[in-house]
């Protein structure tokens, strides 16, 4: 019982840490040299390739979790990703974050707690 949560939790963080990698992998590549060289620059990162891999897996375990729980209920679960990704901003990234912008991620929160009481 308690490993579809572990699966459900571990989901939703693989795609938090495989955004984070895009991003990181994302600023090593030259944008100023055409499409064909954005493409390979993609191809040849191993933080980007790493990226998508890590997303591939997540939507295995995505379609894991949708077998066992309702699709309501982890659609509302995964929306932990939009807190997830702030603190990666501010640890990793050392992004500023408003507070209109914590108070929208609070509100949403507040929303899916009371949905998933109800």
């Amino acid at each position: 019982m308690i490993l579809k949560y572990i699966m459900l939790f571990g989901s939703v963080t693989m795609t938090v840490a495989a955004q984070t990698l895009l991003k990181i992998g994302g600023r090593s590549v030259q944008f100023d040299n055409g499409l064909m060289a954005i493409l390979i620059g993609y191809l040849t990162s191993p933080i980007i390739v790493l990226g998508f891999a890590l997303y591939a897996l997540a939507a295995f375990v995505w379609i894991y979790c949708l077998s066992q729980f309702d699709l309501s209920y982890v659609t509302f679960v995964s929306s932990i990703q939009y807190v997830l990704l702030i603190l990666a901003s501010i640890l990793i990234f050392h992004e500023q974050i408003s507070m209109m912008k914590w108070a929208g991620c609070v509100i949403i929160m507040i929303g899916v707690i009371i949905w998933m009481k109800g």
